[in-house]
């Protein structure tokens, strides 16, 4: 695509999807763009501006859902991911054909039993065959009617919603002997003999599964289906890409989408190949077994090499040679157990997986058998003679598991990567701060002392007075800025100073309310002052908590509108004196709250009001609060107000602090 190949579209109104893909992605070198509207994102999409478009499917109504998908289908060649959070898997919630992640998400088979809408599971071919879907439902109280094939499935969810409404309807009313005053009763409704799930054997594609869930709710508009898949999320996703399909995605997946991008790159094809047909020891000395389970491995797509001879197999063995090995125990390998051909298979290529056939007499070598797999550390034992659908699910766990373990070790070394570029960048920050701070702040001092002489020498030329008064507030402004960077290069460098002596917390207030005042005025703001009479002895830097409060009180200024009202307040507690800043401005939305305290950080809304600043403000505050053993918090709401308020702990044995 060009230019656009690593811009990544995503359509969320909330800040933690964003905050979840930004690591993974931007690792990869993908640019993360957010579009809050469906509007919006389509013109985008049209355009061909993104390389793949991310859909948080929690924030759409079921309407909007529908449009993406229609939009998805004339763009099919950009994929598309869509996140399907808890409450939005919900059977509750009307939608079009959702993928469920198997083992089922916790919760949903309960959902499924008090919710009385016709409910369809699509479960692919081994999960249907071994009753793993059935399973999990009926041990939630649910019993599904289950389909092997779905050819007319449409017409059957109609045939048996149709018959569950008939049979909750009340019968004809009737008169009973036993009413000898004409009063008629209702039949009671029977319990209809099936219930509202229907779980189907599938085994077609994708675009086959959407084609047939869009038809079951032609056919039953409340209907809602789910397609359910033993097969891991990777080759899910590519096989989507393949077929032009959406590839659905629980939330909590997000952090995966980077390496699935990456993976449909270039050298697809080889790699999906690759992954497509993952390579199977198959070794036993029961040679129909054999033959039997090599068929069925083969025809679900994996690349299969049987033997029944443990030399050639061990030989075979070599460093990524397979990914697999299903070892019947039976097997001899120079007069030694299939447990120790495992390990020497293992020595070989510790990345493979293995899984044992156990047979089933005597029952002392069955019950080995199966130990076996904790103390060597395997993925399954299978008791003889083993069913191919039984043998498929195990595999396809298995192999989940390598691509899992494999993918943690990638993408924990990227981290260690990542980490490392990540310090040397916080040094070299580190640095600039502390060279800026420096060598900025000497000519700074000079250009404020200057502008404000040169200031007093021009009273009688008005013009000339105002430039070099604007240069000497420019420069009062630098000053601060320089500030927090020469207090954030002390905080880095474990530096900061701080001279603990007896604090009188009263004067500083009074000090802070007289520097604050003016600007509080010039933006028509009320500024009111709440302290106690007295205050018990605190022990403090009388500067630094004074640059506290004054840092609350000109954000408090810089946020709130005209004809706001802004509270200094001191209170006093057991074992501690607290002080507030409350103002009636902006507010601050929950999901930024936990961020305030990060350095550069700026609320959208701060953004659009702040004159100047780096963001670090808030961050020394807390710091210098921390240093005099206390704590600071907020309390806010969007365009509410705020409170921000600090605590110091009380000094013992010193006389109380006088009012002022």
């Amino acid at each position: 695509m060009g230019e656009n190949k690593n811009k990544v579209l995503v359509i969320t109104s909330g800040k933690e999807l964003l905050m979840e893909m930004t690591p993974s992605m931007s690792g990869r070198g993908m640019e993360l763009i957010c579009v809050p509207t469906l509007k919006y994102a389509a013109d985008r999409i049209s355009a061909g501006d993104c390389a793949a478009v991310v859909v948080d499917f929690g924030w759409l109504s079921p309407s909007e859902r529908g449009s993406i998908l229609g939009i998805h289908k004339q763009f099919s060649n950009i994929p598309l991911f869509t996140l399907e959070s808890v409450a939005s898997m919900s059977p509750t919630v009307a939608s079009p054909l959702r993928r469920l992640s198997w083992p089922l998400p916790m919760g949903f088979a309960d959902q499924v039993r008090v919710i009385p809408r016709q409910i369809v599971i699509l479960a692919d071919q081994v999960l249907f065959t071994t009753g793993a879907v059935q399973k999990a439902f009926q041990q939630a109280g649910v019993r599904p009617l289950s389909l092997e094939l779905t050819k007319n499935l449409s017409d059957f969810i109609r045939q048996q919603d149709e018959a569950r409404n008939a049979a909750s309807q009340p019968k004809k009313t009737r008169k009973s002997w036993s009413l000898l005053g004409g009063d008629e009763e209702n039949e009671s409704a029977p319990t209809p003999a099936l219930g509202n799930l229907v779980v189907a054997q599938f085994t077609g594609t994708l675009q086959e599964a959407y084609a047939l869930d869009a038809a079951v709710r032609k056919a039953v508009p409340e209907a809602v289906c789910y397609f359910v898949s033993g097969v891991d999320t990777s080759r899910y996703a590519v096989q989507a890409f393949k077929e032009g399909q959406p590839v659905a995605l629980p939330r909590e997946h997000a952090g995966r989408i980077a390496g699935i991008l990456v993976e449909s790159g270039e050298g697809a094809e080889v790699r999906l190949k690759e992954r497509e047909k993952e390579r199977i020891l198959l070794l036993d000395n029961f040679k129909p077994a054999l033959m039997t389970l090599s068929q069925a491995l083969t025809a679900s797509g994996y690349q299969v090499t049987s033997s029944m001879d443990a030399e050639e197999s061990l030989r075979f063995c070599q460093k990524g040679a397979f990914h697999l090995a299903v070892i019947g125990t039976a097997i001899t390998f120079a007069e030694h157990s299939g447990a120790e051909l495992a390990q020497k298979m293992r020595e070989r290529d510790p990345d493979l997986r293995i899984i044992f056939m156990v047979d089933q007499y005597p029952l002392q070598a069955a019950l080995k058998g199966v130990s076996q797999v904790v103390e060597l550390g395997l993925d399954d034992a299978i008791l003889k003679p083993v069913e191919a659908s039984r043998l498929i699910f195990s595999v396809e766990k298995a192999l989940e598991r390598r691509f899992l373990l494999l993918e943690n070790a990638r993408l924990l070394k990227e981290m260690q990567e990542l980490n490392r570029q990540l310090a040397a960048i916080n040094g070299f920050q580190k640095n600039f701060f502390a060279t800026v701070a420096h060598d900025v702040k000497s000519p700074l001092t000079a250009i404020l002392g200057y502008s404000e002489v040169l200031a007093g020498k021009l009273k009688n030329l008005p013009g000339e007075q105002k430039y070099a008064s604007n240069i000497h507030s420019s420069a009062k402004t630098l000053n601060v800025l320089i500030s927090d960077l020469v207090d954030l290069a002390a905080i880095e460098s474990g530096k900061l100073r701080v001279e603990i002596g007896t604090l009188n917390l009263l004067s500083v207030v009074q000090d802070v309310r007289a520097r604050v005042e003016i600007a509080a005025q010039k933006r028509n703001l009320a500024l009111n002052v709440e302290v106690p009479p007295a205050l018990p002895p605190l022990a403090g830097d009388d500067a630094r908590i004074g640059q506290v409060v004054q840092n609350l009180c000109t954000n408090a200024i810089q946020y709130t509108k005209e004809g706001g009202k802004i509270t200094i307040k001191v209170e006093n507690i057991p074992d501690r004196v607290v002080v507030s800043v409350i103002d009636t401005g902006i507010g601050i939305s929950k999901e930024d709250l936990p961020r305030v305290w990060e350095r550069f950080f700026q609320t959208k809304e701060a953004q659009g009001m702040r004159k100047a600043g780096f963001g670090l403000g808030l961050k020394i505050a807390r710091e210098i609060v921390q240093r005099h053993g206390g704590e600071m918090g907020i309390e806010s709401e969007l365009g509410v107000g705020s409170r921000f308020f600090f605590h110091i702990p009380v000094k013992i044995d010193a006389p109380p602090q006088p009012p002022k």
